[in-house]
């Protein structure tokens, strides 16, 4: 957390807890994107930092209007009602005024909008990531359980490999949770596919916990998603 952070987080942080309901997706897509901001933080920075942007074009935009007299370069041809007539009169305040209003709203709006959207843009194009090297890094998996290295330590192993990108990271967060919070290895497989933002991650973590819970060979569980897997990328392909 950095200090524009911090100072969001302090201002708005204990409200924005109590909405934590409203923004249901927004804090799903926090965790499948791997942001390493929490809920309150994010949603903190992302209202500061909209009202900030607004603030700010409206001053700039406001200030060009004035001091170009934008409003005046408007001319009427031909017969108008009176009210707009006397209200030509006072044209540079009015859309001096006007201008700041719209450029408040419009990029004060757009980008709180786009900060609601990013979280979702990353869990994305993680996904695709994930999807793309998945095969490999199941391959690299049962090569390493084929060698009889536990299923806890192959995925510290495929989490040291940043060659398998995203689904190196997925594996970072397994190992994560056996070695500091303790949990035991299906454990840690269920709250990671959980909040993985790929199903075919989901789906291979899943069914590496049923093949554990019910005694099943791992390692064949791990070649039959490997093959399969490389089938879909060909078919795909």
């Amino acid at each position: 957390m950095n200090s524009f952070e911090r100072f969001c987080f302090n201002l708005l942080g204990m409200r924005m807890k109590a909405k934590r309901e409203q923004y249901f997706q927004l804090r799903n897509d926090l965790i499948s994107a791997r942001l390493k901001t929490t809920f309150e933080v994010y949603i903190s920075t992302a209202i500061v930092s909209s009202i900030f942007v607004g603030i700010s074009a409206a001053i700039g935009l406001g200030f060009l209007t004035w001091y170009f007299k934008l409003p005046d370069l408007i001319k009427y041809k031909g017969e108008v009602p009176e009210t707009v007539v006397f209200l030509s009169h006072y044209s540079l305040v009015l859309g001096t005024v006007f201008v700041i209003i719209f450029s408040l709203l419009v990029f004060g709006g757009m980008t709180y909008a786009i900060l609601l959207v990013y979280p979702s843009i990353v869990a994305g194009n993680r996904r695709r990531n994930i999807d793309a090297t998945l095969p490999y890094a199941i391959n690299y998996i049962t090569s390493m359980s084929t060698a009889g290295i536990t299923p806890a330590e192959i995925f510290r192993l495929l989490g040291d490999s940043p060659i398998y990108g995203e689904s190196s990271v997925e594996a970072r967060y397994i190992a994560r949770e056996i070695d500091i919070f303790g949990r035991d290895l299906i454990d840690a497989l269920r709250i990671v596919s959980s909040s993985t933002p790929s199903r075919r991650m989901k789906e291979f973590l899943q069914g590496a916990m049923a093949s554990i819970s019910s005694g099943g060979n791992l390692t064949d569980y791990f070649r039959t998603k490997a093959n399969q897997y490389a089938l879909e990328n060909r078919q795909t392909q």
